[in-house]
């Protein structure tokens, strides 16, 4: 029978990459996750993984396993949750999450997640990051996963990317009239970087055509060829395309995709869980992405 701490092992090292970043995640030492793996490669009688100085590689077999492990580990959790679940009401965690930043595999991580803690109910509120992350420190929020320009020490960041110039890949731009730009409604982290950026270049060839109150309809506008907007490249839709900077618009600070929580949670353990779920669907979807290395 497989062990559920060897398989816990071997899907945290699937996951990372790392046996470095696996034990971090699982709060053991390096030489306890490989004790793990070498004892699942012993008890199955192949390897599952194909080591070098360099890199580590999921074999075959290893390939094969994963689908199993998570399965099995998954069904465990749902067991244990359902036959040990309190009679109480479930704890309640209040998520934002923020425009542009309501990916697939972060719903899908959330999906998950309440699969498997029938315990806990998310409510889950998009907006914008600067209001959400004001709600986190309030305490009207129990975490925020959102994209800022600015991050404080109270935030965790997940990965970075440059914000770009981003306008329709068909239509053309009129070189003397002044630059159509389109942004989010104030306050707005990506609004505030760019007429930063504008102000601090001395560029004022430019004028606001629209206001929005959400990332579609930026996106749309911009697809269209009414407006510039700003955004990340993991996060450029189709049919648009980043304008090089310093062609006629100033270059744009970084955007980070950050977690933050709320101090004094009155549901830790579960809080802790959501993070651990969340922070772990992020490194996969990245892994699978090959977006730039973790900060």
């Amino acid at each position: 029978m497989l062990d559920s701490q060897q398989l816990r092992a071997f899907v945290s090292v699937a996951d990372h990459g790392s046996v470095t970043r696996a034990a971090e995640a699982m709060h053991l030492t390096q030489s306890a996750v490989s004790a793990q793996i070498r004892r699942l490669e012993e008890q199955l009688g192949c390897r599952v993984f194909d080591r070098t100085t360099r890199s580590l590689q999921l074999t075959a077999q290893g390939s094969v396993l994963l689908s199993y492990a998570r399965s099995i580990l998954n069904l465990q959790q749902q067991a244990v949750s359902r036959l040990a679940a309190p009679r109480h009401a479930p704890a309640t965690l209040r998520l934002g999450c923020s425009e542009g930043f309501s990916s697939e595999w972060l719903f899908a991580a959330l999906a998950g997640f309440r699969q498997r803690r029938p315990d806990v109910h998310v409510e889950i509120t998009c907006g914008i990051s600067t209001v959400l992350a004001r709600q986190v420190r309030q305490r009207s929020l129990d975490l925020m996963v959102g994209t800022v320009c600015d991050a404080g020490s109270d935030t965790e960041t997940l990965w970075m990317e440059p914000l770009v110039w981003a306008f329709s890949e068909r239509a053309l731009l009129d070189p003397d009239a002044p630059a159509p730009l389109a942004f989010l409604s104030e306050p707005c982290p990506f609004r505030e970087a760019a007429l930063a950026s504008l102000a601090g270049h001395g560029t004022t060839n430019w004028q606001i055509v629209l206001t929005a109150q959400s990332s579609g309809a930026l996106a749309a506008a911009a697809a269209a060829g009414l407006a510039i907007t700003v955004l990340t490249p993991s996060g450029m839709p189709p049919l648009l395309r980043s304008i090089a900077p310093g062609s006629f618009l100033p270059p744009l600070p970084p955007a980070r995709f950050v977690i933050q929580q709320a101090e004094g949670s009155t549901a830790p353990e579960p809080l802790a869980a959501l993070v651990d779920e969340v922070r772990e669907a992020c490194f996969r979807w990245r892994g699978a992405h090959a977006l730039p290395p973790r900060p």
